[in-house]
């Protein structure tokens, strides 16, 4: 991710006036604020989108669509350091820092999904050995829901970046505001994938993905028609569909995660 910049640069082409070493203040000002509305549309894409009022968030397809917010927000700040004429290889001390530390925090993040998601992987094949001793023996007290599982850090977000010494130039304060806000989409987005996830409230928002709650919705009904002395092989059926979904999303997530890496 650290050369993301350079490798989306050189593979972007921009118009005369982004050749122009000398841009003026008012340049500078107007592609920050191209990079603002560019990731903001993004944000307010996945955030308010109307076409599916009734769509649960927190499943497969809203995951997706939270990477996709890191993904526009990585290629609107590299074409803002192209358009600026401001490559990493001029950065300063002060860029450099704060770019490094955007990009740990994504690692930070993703590996703490990819933690979540061993967690669910290995809770869905405990389901699965559980459906296979029931067909031979009628008991539910191997059959247990998927429970959250703890990241075990607390990740908190500086709401800005450091300003405590003079930018060197304009451009450097164009970037570290754009950093900025590049913080606030990974936080937001992984944030909520992470959540949903792990099932853990803390720092994001309180829920669990949408085919975790259906496995565990089917497997309560498994345990409640045993316990009832109705053994139901459409309901273990259920539950193994409900199984499978499950691993498409973590594949899913898997694939997303990686291509961030």
């Amino acid at each position: 991710m650290v050369l993301l910049v350079e490798k989306l640069g050189r593979a972007l082409k921009f118009g005369s006036r982004l050749e122009d070493h000398h841009l003026n203040s008012d340049a500078l000002w107007a592609s920050l604020s191209g990079f603002r509305s560019k990731v903001s549309g993004s944000v307010n894409l996945v955030l308010f989108k109307r076409d599916n009022p009734g769509r649960k968030f927190l499943s497969l397809t809203g995951f997706k669509e939270c990477f996709e917010m890191i993904d526009v927000g990585n290629r609107a700040f590299a074409k803002l350091v192209v358009e600026i004429d401001y490559p990493m290889s001029r950065w300063g001390g002060r860029v450099t820092d704060e770019y490094l530390n955007y990009t740990l925090i994504l690692l930070d993040l993703l590996n703490s999904i990819n933690s979540s998601v061993s967690h669910l992987s290995q809770a869905k094949m405990s389901i699965s050995h559980a459906l296979n001793l029931i067909r031979n023996s009628p008991t539910a007290k191997n059959l247990k829901k998927i429970s959250g599982s703890s990241t075990g850090k607390d990740f908190r977000f500086e709401g800005s970046v450091r300003m405590e010494e003079r930018p060197v130039c304009e451009k450097e304060l164009v970037l570290l505001q754009a950093l900025m806000v590049s913080k606030k989409i990974a936080f937001l987005a992984l944030g909520l994938v992470l959540s949903g996830c792990s099932g853990e409230a803390k720092p994001y928002m309180e829920g669990t993905m949408e085919e975790v709650e259906e496995v565990n919705s089917a497997t309560e009904r498994v345990s409640a028609a045993i316990s009832a002395g109705r053994y139901s092989e459409a309901a273990v059926e259920e539950v193994k569909t409900r199984l499978e979904t499950l691993e498409n999303s973590i594949q899913g997530i898997q694939k997303q995660a990686n291509k961030l890496f």
